[in-house]
């Protein structure tokens, strides 16, 4: 391997094909993902020698489809479209047993309840990590970087020796406690309280209240299917 390159969410990487250099570009990776493997494999890359025999890296390269991705519907996209069909069926069934205020209702209901449920699948989600980073993250002394446009960005290092930057709002430049997750060094937070994880309770309690209220409505709607209310 010659180069690694990262370009935003794009990765060349470069082999010694011999005589000349050739390069695979790789896109549509997350842009964090790319910046963390450039680094690593850049830090591996070997000194040019100028004297030794170019190998040949190309050589080394075994090209394999990716198990499931054969075909248009296929995984994921299969169990949406079926959802898809599924779902305009039900409006249309809907729609000719409760006429168009059931169908309001149940579209309604509908996004509501999606709603609701995403901001508690979401919530609930940072708060587990959360308590994960608390059971076993690792605190550390952050130091004062620099400022952008909306952050103060903060550098510290793990046991390992490597560093990593956090973002915060405010002002000021003092030294801040930040904890790490081991397994995920680049995650970090300042330490959360257990007044911050009971307001996150609190305000978690508005799209569920939001998502029972989604039930209603499309549970009220699919009841014209039977002759009910």
């Amino acid at each position: 391997m010659a180069e690694v390159r990262v370009e935003g969410r794009a990765i060349e990487i470069e082999l010694w094909g011999g005589a000349e250099a050739v390069v695979y570009r790789v896109e549509g990776v997350s842009e964090a993902g790319a910046a963390a493997f450039g680094q690593a494999v850049g830090r591996l890359l070997p000194t040019p020698d100028g004297d030794a025999e170019p190998v040949d890296g190309l050589s080394l390269v075994d090209v394999r489809p990716l198990p499931g991705r054969e075909g248009w519907l296929s995984g994921g996209r299969l169990v949406a479209a079926v959802g898809a069909l599924f779902y305009a069926g039900l409006v249309a069934a809907v729609g000719v047993a409760g006429g168009g205020g059931k169908v309001a209702a149940l579209l309604g209901g509908s996004v509501a309840l999606y709603a609701g449920c995403f901001i508690i699948y979401a919530g609930g989600r940072a708060q587990v990590a959360d308590w994960r980073l608390k059971r076993r993250g690792v605190t550390v002394v952050a130091q004062f970087s620099h400022y952008t446009n909306k952050w103060r960005v903060y550098t510290y290092t793990t046991v390992t020796g490597q560093s990593y930057t956090y973002q915060t709002t405010g002002s000021g430049t003092d030294p801040i406690e930040l904890t790490y997750d081991p397994a995920r060094p680049g995650y970090a937070r300042v330490g959360v309280s257990l007044q911050d994880t009971l307001i996150m309770v609190l305000i978690l309690a508005i799209p569920g209240f939001v998502a029972v209220v989604g039930i209603f409505l499309v549970g009220h709607a699919v009841a014209a299917l039977r002759g009910g209310g």
